[in-house]
């Protein structure tokens, strides 16, 4: 990691310790004890916050602040030795088991933000569905070549957004172009996203099936089908990574039922869980993009994560609240017909990109602005053939 925008480089164990202490506070058997280890993780995450890192290592930011998050929910607000259960786990909690097999539960909890493989795994839906293949090496395959895409999604992504003024640091940003440049950067930002966040999980699970013991059905994708993606409501309770889910949904939980004691199934309820889970979205990217602002514009006003987030949960209530009043005055949004409904979510579609195209850039400008997308990080696998065939071509890096 190198030390631009004025800081000095973080030092490793400092960065690896959030997680080797949630690693050793799930493994106490004693409830108070865990609660109390939270201590130490907010303070080193507080002092990396302090030191601040270079905006090209903003994934890493916030991949900190999403581990503090969860080791909230893990150790404060949920008794996760007791309530949290392995599918076929014999023993009544985490507590009774054995000392290393403790330590392979507490290593599969860690590392299954979903749940997947757990008796709490998220139902109706929300995880995409398990593949259907049977044999291994057919899946791997097709894993490599699906790895392959996204890696070449990102080299081509990575070339077009730098010919695009809205991602230049000098630049406008998305919200100085016009309409047209504006949705098709917002294409292009969301292709990357998909690209650095389907990457890993595919490299993941490529490793696990290496292990011999997972199937291809106990490996689902990380991101549903496009197609669920027609209302604002499917795009981020569907189709999108679900890997915030359990971090969301239990501080939303927990302010609802816990704090405010409001009806489980009441309307005000919905709405108080709706509006907590983006502002704990918002504040986990937010929180991690202040870490990586330059020292000279070291400004917490200067993110727009959090808005940005806040204003899904009211396009969200706003999407649901159309809903209901449509089907009220007798519209049939679940037409029979298979060309209504397909143009129905075309209209969707469209909707949701649109609704994407005016709201990105509070989000992503902020971040143009101090350079991630230029020192991010680079696939150049067409620059380096090209640079291995010849000099007859130029592709900017």
């Amino acid at each position: 990691m190198d030390s631009d925008s004025g800081r000095r480089p973080i030092p490793l164990w400092l960065l690896a310790s959030p997680y080797v202490l949630s690693f050793v506070a799930l493994m106490f058997k004693s409830r108070i004890v865990r609660k109390a280890m939270f201590l130490p993780i907010v303070a080193v995450v507080i002092r990396i916050t302090t030191i601040g890192m270079p905006a090209g290592d903003c994934a890493i930011a916030s991949a900190l602040v999403l581990q503090l998050f969860t080791m909230c929910d893990l150790l404060v607000l949920t008794d996760a030795h007791a309530e949290l259960r392995l599918v076929g786990q014999s023993a009544p909690s985490a507590g009774s088991l054995p000392l290393f097999e403790r330590a392979k539960w507490v290593l599969h909890l860690l590392t299954s933000p979903r749940l997947i493989g757990w008796t709490n795994e998220p139902k109706n839906g929300v995880i995409p569905p398990r593949p259907t293949e049977t044999s291994r090496m057919r899946f791997a395959v097709k894993q490599i070549s699906y790895l392959a895409l996204h890696l070449l999604t990102m080299n081509v992504l990575g070339i077009t957004m730098r010919l695009s003024p809205g991602f230049l640091r000098a630049g406008p940003g998305l919200a100085g172009g016009g309409w047209g440049r504006r949705s098709v950067d917002t294409l292009q930002y969301y292709g990357v996203v998909w690209s650095v966040i389907s990457i890993p999980h595919r490299i993941a699970v490529l490793l696990l099936l290496g292990t011999g013991r997972w199937m291809p059905s106990d490996l689902p994708p990380i991101f549903a089908p496009l197609g669920n993606a027609y209302t604002l409501r499917r795009f981020w309770g569907n189709m999108h990574h679900q890997t915030l889910r359990r971090v969301v949904t239990s501080h939303a939980n927990f302010v609802s039922k816990k704090l405010l004691h409001l009806p489980r199934h009441g309307r005000f309820s919905r709405c108080v869980q709706l509006y907590t889970a983006f502002f704990i979205s918002g504040a986990i990217h937010h929180w991690g993009e202040y870490m990586v602002m330059p020292l000279d514009d070291f400004d917490l006003l200067a993110c727009g994560s959090m808005k940005f987030f806040l204003l899904q949960a009211a396009g969200i209530h706003c999407e649901d609240i159309m809903i209901s009043a449509a089907r009220r005055m007798g519209w049939r949004l679940n037409v029979e017909s298979a060309w209504s409904r397909k143009a129905l979510r075309v209209i969707g579609y469209i909707y949701v990109w649109q609704w994407f195209t005016w709201c990105l850039p509070i989000n992503v400008d902020p971040l143009v602005r101090i350079g991630m997308i230029e020192n991010g990080p680079q696939v150049t696998i067409i620059q380096d053939l090209c640079k291995f065939v010849g000099k007859g071509c130029y592709i900017p890096t």
